[in-house]
């Protein structure tokens, strides 16, 4: 009785302190700005349309293998958009929030997973505006097994949230950690299958692109959105072993240098 009364206090308390770190990030990030909030929506639908205008939005169909090009970008760069802004904003989210750890009730963990939250949340609703805006525009924008797509969007998530932990962590250790995120992130996009389908690539060089779990995340969450987009070979087994692998890693790597993250300036 009294082991789930103190669990049950545990997980409220947990439950409370990542709702107050989530209304502090929403003020610090969006607070100063004249539309407030609503940048949180703004921000990747602004950058997900000039991305459908610049491809012509109904043209250009053989370039993504004849699905329409608006449902095509959505579907790979709004999952690619959330994996991104996880390993950006977990890099640095306990360095901005070093001086909450005076209190014994905030720990580092508390930090990493509401940024993760806060992304997670903000790529959900931009999925749904997308959607319901596609829909009036009259694109074929409904997924064709919805399950499969939030699926394969939380493997990539999940995958996000590992990696973004392990290079915060990393940081922490070595302060010129930083510098090398930013260089990794920029080719990413490019061998991540995020612009064009797995299948424009020459079969001979298919299985060196089928290494890096973000093209099997991509053409997974395609397959699931899109009726008869082409198989490509793309795993689930994969996709998830990878999720799992990160996730396993950067918790192990948070339990040995938790201390570290709390006592460093």
């Amino acid at each position: 009785m009294r082991t789930d009364t103190v669990a049950r206090s545990e997980w409220r308390l947990f439950g409370d302190v990542v709702f107050a770190l989530l209304l502090r990030e929403l003020k610090t990030r969006y607070g100063n700005y004249r539309m407030g909030y609503a940048w949180a929506l703004l921000e990747p639908l602004i950058t997900i349309s000039l991305f459908c205008y610049v491809f012509g939005m109904k043209q250009q169909h053989s370039l993504f293998g004849n699905v329409e090009p608006a449902v095509f970008i959505v579907a790979g760069f709004l999952p690619f958009l959330l994996f991104r802004n996880c390993i950006k904003r977990l890099e640095s989210a306990v360095s901005s929030n070093q001086n909450l750890f005076c209190f014994r009730q905030i720990q580092p963990f508390d930090a990493l997973f509401t940024r993760f939250m806060l992304e997670c949340l903000i790529s959900i609703l931009t999925l749904i505006v997308l959607i319901v805006g596609m829909l009036w525009l009259r694109f074929n924008a409904l997924p064709t097994y919805p399950l499969l797509l939030l699926a394969g969007i939380s493997l990539l998530a999940l995958m996000g949230f590992g990696i973004g932990m392990l290079f915060c962590i990393i940081g922490t250790l070595f302060n010129e950690a930083d510098k090398f995120l930013p260089i990794l992130m920029r080719p990413l996009v490019w061998i991540s299958c995020v612009y064009h389908p797995l299948s424009m690539v020459p079969y001979d060089y298919r299985h060196f692109f089928l290494w890096n779990p973000v093209v099997h995340a991509m053409e997974l969450i395609r397959k699931s959105w899109i009726a008869n987009y082409p198989d490509s070979g793309a795993s689930w087994t994969y996709l998830a072993s990878c999720a799992l692998i990160c996730l396993a890693l950067s918790l192990s790597a948070y339990r040995l240098y938790h201390n570290r993250l709390v006592t460093t300036s």
